[in-house]
């Protein structure tokens, strides 16, 4: 049978000491070397030329408000248009109706 040392009190606290200090940096030092190879997800963060580019000149302001407006428009014939389509909903028709109903005069 094999006789192991025996270690006093002091020792052992000083190897949990010891352990404890030194376990959280050689997992830091680990995962900081090489990064790239062990965290790597490819795909994870998107291409700069697919992210939103906020306008900063106020020519570029104008212009993304009027292709926001543009796309609103077409959304919003594209919704008319479907509901005329499917459900035979005159949408004039029934925007007199409500100016009628508020008091206005249709022909505003």
């Amino acid at each position: 049978m094999i006789k192991l040392p025996r270690y006093t009190r002091s020792q052992l606290e000083i190897f949990r000491f010891s352990f404890c200090l030194l376990s959280p940096i050689a997992v830091m030092y680990y995962i900081g070397t090489d990064t790239d190879k062990k965290l790597n997800v490819p795909g994870f963060w998107p291409d700069p030329e697919t992210l939103n580019k906020i306008p900063k000149e106020p020519y570029e302001i104008k212009a993304e408000l009027a292709r926001m407006k543009k796309e609103r428009l077409e959304k919003r014939l594209r919704l008319e248009k479907k509901i005329a389509e499917e459900y035979g909903i005159d949408i004039e028709a029934e925007k007199a109706k409500i100016k009628a109903e508020m008091g206005g005069s249709p022909s505003q």
